[in-house]
């Protein structure tokens, strides 16, 4: 299809850089915008007009790049309509061996970086997102030199959604080939910003993203659970109180760090069975009166939850509570037992079941799943561009047919609606 202006203003722009010969250049885009598309068809013009040689696709976990290679496989040439799989190489790095002929190599940082180090790889690990593992405090990734994979294999290198674990611990990864680096983000920070030499060649914000129908805007409803309210009285609804709005010079300023706690607030995550039950009972008894008026089917809802065995017991609970069957809520994280977590998605995604999905950081940042209209929060998420992501797997715009039929119920995709059982919107 037709790229939108702010796709075609990217690659200009980006080309722009290039062509002053800056190394590094950071394209700033809304989650759902087409950052990806833009990318694809900046490599096409790179490949096919400016003679590169290689290019490499990082991504910081495995279903980013399973996505990012069916972009890359699905995109028609604008002038004589071929795949650009039809034209030339795309590898998807499934192993350690480089395909020597591939125009285009997606990869894992994770992945590169064993590679790099000559060391065979746990594909499991891809499966994590590099937020999560930033968070465990990893020391930093060092880097000898490797004759196998000289410096000057790649051309071009594209990282999406740099975050920043990417300009502490795997900054040598980044750096080590002589190539040309451009960052693909949605929500950027000041080291962001600082890695890429101040060279933000595009913004587009979630505002405009919206102003252009290509984002839609979204609500919060709280619904607080304080145990020390003694189990009583919940007081649920819609947040009220002015959001902050923080300016863009403002948010380039905040750097990405973890913020301190409180004492008083240290686990403000839903963990106790009691309070799980008593969120998704809430959840459940306001969904069509309040969140949702009028709608009978539950909206396809995303469940964001501290870990594995937190993900585990809200499942039981919100199977308990709506009781629909097992297919209508789902686990989704790197430790899905028996079904692959690439084929929930895609049913998540294209499918009327399941309505409810219960993750971890698995579908939390980048993935693409145009009909969710409902996030709901059950653990605290301690950065900022990591809440951001979380936030943008609602805004992403689809078309009536698509929404209709995974939801027969759901004529318009107006807004998603952020429900908040932590807090978290309030830090």
């Amino acid at each position: 299809g037709r790229l939108r202006d702010c796709q075609f203003d990217a690659i200009k722009n980006l080309e722009t850089s290039l062509a002053d010969q800056r190394p590094r250049a950071l394209i700033q885009m809304a989650t759902g915008s087409g950052k990806t598309w833009a990318a694809v068809s900046s490599c096409y013009r790179l490949i096919k007009h400016a003679k590169a040689r290689r290019i490499l696709f990082l991504v910081d976990r495995n279903n980013l790049g399973r996505q990012a290679f069916r972009e890359y496989r699905n995109f028609r040439t604008p002038d004589d309509g071929r795949r650009l799989e039809e034209l030339y190489n795309i590898q998807h790095l499934q192993s350690n061996v480089l395909d020597p002929v591939s125009k285009v190599t997606i990869c894992t940082i994770q992945r590169l970086y064993s590679m790099l180090k000559g060391e065979e790889y746990d594909a499991e690990s891809e499966e994590e997102s590099l937020h999560e593992v930033s968070m465990k405090n990893v020391p930093r990734k060092e880097l000898d030199y490797n004759p196998e994979i000289p410096i000057e294999t790649y051309d071009f290198i594209i990282t999406d959604e740099c975050h920043r674990s990417i300009y502490n611990l795997w900054s040598q990864v980044l750096g080590y080939f002589d190539a040309f680096i451009i960052g693909l983000t949605a929500t950027p920070s000041k080291d962001t910003l600082g890695f890429f030499d101040q060279n933000l060649v595009m913004e587009y914000s979630h505002e405009r993203a919206v102003a252009d129908r290509v984002n839609v805007p979204y609500d919060v409803y709280y619904i607080e659970t304080a145990i020390t309210r003694d189990g009583s009285e919940i007081p649920a609804g819609f947040n009220v109180r002015s959001r902050d709005v923080v300016s863009r010079r403002e948010l380039w300023e905040i750097s990405d760090e973890d913020y301190p706690y409180e004492a008083v607030k240290l686990d403000r995550d839903v963990v106790s069975p009691d309070q799980i039950r008593t969120v998704i009972k809430t959840f459940r008894e306001k969904l069509f009166t309040e969140i949702f008026p009028g709608r009978k089917e539950v909206p396809k809802t995303i469940i964001f939850t501290k870990n594995d065995s937190h993900a585990n017991d809200v499942l039981h609970i919100v199977r308990e509570e709506f009781a629909k069957g097992n297919d209508f809520a789902k686990k989704i994280t790197y430790k899905t037992t028996g079904e692959k977590p690439e084929n929930l998605i895609k049913s998540f995604r294209n499918s009327p079941l399941p309505r409810i999905v219960v993750s971890v950081d698995m579908i939390a940042t980048g993935t693409d799943i145009r009909p969710v209209e409902c996030l709901l929060f059950m653990r605290d998420v301690k950065s900022r561009i990591y809440f951001e992501q979380m936030k943008g797997r609602g805004s992403r715009v689809i078309d009536e047919t698509e929404l209709h039929a995974v939801s027969p119920d759901a004529y318009r995709k107006t807004h998603y609606v952020v429900v908040d059982a932590v807090g978290v919107t309030d830090s």
